[in-house]
């Protein structure tokens, strides 16, 4: 089985000029606990997940830096690097140790340089589930 097969499409994306609080916004409504980030060139860049949310959050002090936090800081500014890539035709079993290796929840699914999808552990597990793999 490969990527291609259980990756799931139709990505929302996040600004790397965009606001956090913009960003919280978009993962609630998208339903998901990450979002790449594209630059103005529609590049992906970078990957915003609850898990920087969460990280940018512990490092303030005050409920002021919070509330910066949320309503004065950039995208750009706390999203982390991106992250290795899998192509549609990579073997599913290369993309979970590839998961297991970097310890990561998803790979983004790049085709030719373009953003096209996204793998994640709960898609294989499903897939298992599902007696699909």
């Amino acid at each position: 089985m490969k990527v291609r097969d259980l990756m799931q499409t139709g990505l929302k994306t996040v600004s790397t000029d965009a606001l956090v609080s913009e960003a919280v916004g978009a993962l609630a409504v998208a339903g998901v606990s990450a979002l790449p980030v594209i630059d103005r060139f529609g590049r992906a860049v970078g990957v915003l997940s609850t898990r920087e949310v969460l990280a940018a959050e512990r490092r303030c002090q005050t409920a002021a830096e919070r509330e910066r936090l949320f309503d004065r800081t950039l995208v750009l500014e706390i999203m982390a690097p991106w992250p290795g890539v899998a192509h549609p035709e990579t073997a599913v079993k290369d993309a979970a140790t590839a998961m297991l290796s970097q310890k990561v929840q998803r790979l983004f699914v790049e085709d030719h340089g373009v953003l096209v999808g996204v793998l994640s552990q709960t898609d294989i597990v499903a897939a298992v589930a599902a007696a699909r793999i």
